[in-house]
């Protein structure tokens, strides 16, 4: 995943991703956001984004895994 200079990279560890539904879940809901990349690992409980700061912050994605039920590490 490559990062232009207008972009950021940010990881949100996801406490409770159990199974590997739980991580196709999180990508249907990553797929809201326009202009982002994104990858889950269910293995790290993680998913990495890369997105514009003009557009999104962490806490929109963090939000946004939350609304199903998943709990972030702070």
């Amino acid at each position: 995943m490559a990062v232009d200079k207008e972009k950021t990279k940010g990881t949100i560890e996801i406490l409770n991703m159990t199974c590997k539904g739980c991580a196709r879940t999180i990508e249907i809901e990553m797929r809201k956001f326009e202009g982002i990349e994104y990858s889950v690992s269910f293995p790290d409980k993680s998913i990495t984004v890369v997105y514009s700061p003009k557009d999104h912050n962490l806490e929109d994605f963090e939000k946004a895994i939350e609304s199903h039920g998943y709990k972030i590490k702070r």
